[in-house]
């Protein structure tokens, strides 16, 4: 099922063997482990998602999908693909299959401290952990990178790119005008739908003894640490009560600026 009017139209993951699923997901299976790699990325990039929107459909279908073009695996798209998506063990063959040796020696393309490049200097052969991109600054980088990089692969303009973007993603466009990043790449609020229950919410509630904080509290801080205690069911064992510290000040990105420091990085 396509949501024309979402965040996102086209949502790519890359699915380690054995897991199925009923007819809301469409599954791909790719003649060769280069091709599977190219074809996320263009799957995961928002000029995939451009092409999907115009066709103006409801439902991906085999013969809408046939007509995605299948780009080069290069190693700073690969690099990237893979660490989003090789979250666990699950995918240590795949890992395994594609490293390059050049994998440890990408680079960010924004100069920020949340993205330090010894993330991919620490990159092994063998799977590990630290092998996935784990904050949500980092992950959120990828991304506008991955973006850069199909659409130079498809040979689209920088000011294509960002066209598409402006006219065609202004949920997005929303949605990071109001997303807020702790010192340590956490998102400390968010006004996506798509991540209810990141972040404080809005407005805090309750009084007294009894008054949570909101983002409308906290977001002038200059320094100093506030926490929030969340209870995490998503792992075997049942739930546990975690506490997440977020480091102040707070600040936004700016997608467009983003994309053109990328494309100048990638284009050099």
């Amino acid at each position: 099922m396509l949501s024309q009017a979402g965040e996102r139209t086209l949502i790519g993951a890359l699915f380690p063997p054995g897991p199925a699923h009923i007819d809301g997901c469409y599954s791909i299976a790719a003649s060769s482990t280069e091709k599977l790699i190219g074809f996320a990325a263009f799957a995961t990039s928002i000029c995939g998602d451009f092409f999907i929107k115009s066709t103006g459909r409801g439902n991906l279908t085999a013969e809408t999908a046939q007509l995605f073009p299948v780009i080069p695996a290069a190693i700073t798209q690969s690099s990237r693909i893979l660490s989003l998506n090789c979250i666990s063990r699950h995918y240590s063959s795949l890992w395994a299959e594609c490293w390059n040796d050049a994998f440890s020696q990408q680079r960010w393309t924004k100069v920020d401290p949340r993205l330090p490049n010894t993330f991919f200097s620490n990159l092994t052969p063998t799977w590990q952990r630290d092998c996935a991109l784990r904050s949500d600054y980092g992950r959120r980088q990828a991304l506008v990178e991955i973006d850069v990089l199909v659409a130079q692969a498809l040979g689209l303009t920088l000011d294509e790119l960002i066209t598409i973007y402006r006219v065609q993603f202004p949920v997005m466009q929303q949605y990071e005008r109001d997303t807020w990043y702790d010192r340590n790449g956490r998102i400390v609020f968010t006004a996506s739908k798509g991540l209810t229950g990141v972040g404080f919410p809005r407005k805090g509630s309750g009084r007294g003894a009894n008054k949570t904080t909101g983002w409308e509290d906290i977001q002038d801080m200059k320094s100093g640490t506030v926490s929030r205690t969340i209870v995490d069911d998503t792992l075997p064992g049942g739930p546990i009560e975690r506490t997440i510290t977020y480091e102040a000040p707070f600040d936004r990105c700016d997608r467009v600026e983003d994309y053109r420091a990328a494309w100048k990085f990638f284009e050099g």
